[in-house]
Formats: C-alpha cells, sequence, structure tokens
C-alpha cells in the first residue's frame, strides 16, 4: 500500500496538483460500518479536475479502494489457504459495493478499487472451482478469473448460499442470502514469465453492480443508483454492515 500510495502522489505530483497528499488517506472507517476500514480514501474534490465529462469515464469524487496481496514463503508455497483467499477478495468486493457513503442518492459519487497482487502466478493461490463433496454442488467461480482479465467484464451474479462453510467465519453467516453481480474494468499487469520472485498485479474498478438480499436489491448503473423500493439500499447495506465479519 506504501508502494501504490507513492505512486498515485508521485503521478499528482506530475500534473500539478497543488497538495495532493491532503487528499490521499490511508486506513479511512466506513461511516456505515464503524471498525471497517478502507485501505485508501482519495478525494478529487480540491483538485478543482472534475467535470461531467469525466464522469462519464468512471471518475468520481470519492475513491475507495481495498487491497489484497498473496505472497509465497521460502518453498514457493502459498502462505494462505486458496478456498480462504478466495472469500477474503469476496469479501473486499461485497465491502466496496455496500459501504462507501453515498450522500447524493441516486447520483453516485463514489469509485471503487480493488487492488490484489500476487507472488508468483496467481493460480497459485486462488480455488477458482469448488469441488462436489457431501452432497454439495460443485461449480467453478469465472468471476475469479474476471478480475484478472484486462479491459471491462461483466461478472454474473455471484450466490453466496452456494459458497463453502468458510464463508461463514471469513465472510459472515449472516449474509448467505446474498447475490452481487457487477461490471468491472480491469488494468493488468503481468510479468513475462513464471517465475517465482515476480508478482501478478491487477487494479479493478467496480463500475455498474447489484446487490440482492431476500427481498430487497439495489444497483448503480451508469453512474445513478436504483431500488427495489423507497429505503431498501439502506435495509440492505445495514444487513450487510451488521453481518460482515471483522
Amino acid at each position: 500500500m506504501s508502494a501504490f500510495s507513492m505512486a498515485v502522489l508521485q503521478e499528482l505530483n506530475g500534473r500539478n496538483i497543488n497538495n495532493p497528499i491532503s487528499c490521499l488517506r490511508s486506513e479511512v472507517t466506513y461511516p456505515a460500518a464503524p471498525g471497517k476500514r478502507a485501505d485508501i480514501h482519495l478525494d478529487l474534490e480540491s483538485m478543482n479536475i472534475l467535470t461531467p465529462e469525466l464522469k462519464q469515464y468512471g471518475i468520481y469524487r470519492h475513491n475507495w479502494l481495498e487491497a489484497k496481496y498473496f505472497r509465497l514463503n521460502d518453498e514457493d508455497k502459498p502462505t494462505v489457504d486458496s478456498l480462504k483467499v478466495v472469500l477474503l477478495i469476496l469479501k473486499d468486493l461485497i465491502r466496496l459495493v455496500a459501504l462507501p457513503p453515498e450522500d447524493n442518492r441516486p447520483t453516485s459519487e463514489a469509485a471503487r478499487f480493488l487492488l490484489h497482487a500476487y507472488q508468483g502466478e496467481p493460480k497459485k493461490h486462488i480455488a477458482e472451482k469448488k469441488n462436489t463433496r457431501g452432497g454439495a454442488v460443485g461449480f467453478t467461480r469465472t468471476w475469479v478469473r474476471k478480475i484478472r482479465s484486462a479491459g471491462i467484464q461483466t461478472i454474473e451474479t455471484i450466490h453466496a448460499a452456494g459458497e463453502v462453510t468458510q464463508f461463514d467465519a471469513i465472510i459472515g453467516a449472516p449474509l448467505r442470502g446474498l447475490e452481487v453481480s457487477m461490471k468491472v474494468a480491469n488494468l493488468v499487469y503481468e510479468p513475462r514469465t513464471a517465475a517465482t520472485n515476480v508478482y501478478w498485479c491487477y487494479l479493478t474498478r467496480v463500475d455498474d453492480f447489484k446487490v440482492s438480499l431476500g427481498a430487497e436489491w439495489y444497483e448503480r448503473k451508469d453512474g445513478t443508483f436504483t431500488e427495489s423500493a423507497p429505503g431498501a439500499a439502506q435495509i440492505v447495506i445495514t444487513a450487510i454492515a451488521a453481518g460482515l465479519a471483522q
């Protein structure tokens, strides 16, 4: 995160933004979920660069970023179980679609980013398939590959109900009924070698998304929010904030 923050500051300095460090904060608490913090928040308001045209490219005043980095040990083995890796990434995506404050609904003011990096090839770290076991149906987590594929990707509904038992402890048992779909845009930075001393890095921007819990749902499309009924978005967000594990 220090390296990424410095890169952001260098970019802003290079564009002659006055006092850019005042716009960048780390470990920022989500107002909807005290005790849960985003890794980075960047506020572009004071830079006087925002225009209606820029927003058409997915640029917003508030920028919330979650980050995950997975490394190998001295024997080139992952330090985190591959199922836990998947659930930690999914947890960050859930946090991003639910927790950034949106004080100007139905107009959105918050961009959402997931920075995920891997020492060695990501497939060493991530369990893309859930095996059939004990009568439970197996499936492929297609979203895992899509957040590592360059450009714009559409992720069909992620059904929390079908996930492994570790979901309850890592993400939160109350969120088993959650369904999430989204459109993302990925910036991919991959090496040309499979060596384990280099890194695979991805910056995923979550653009459109829909979040459902029971009969209630809300969605953002082209920067505008809609919901299943007045107050539905707040009901779902409150339930997610309460149900997410620490």
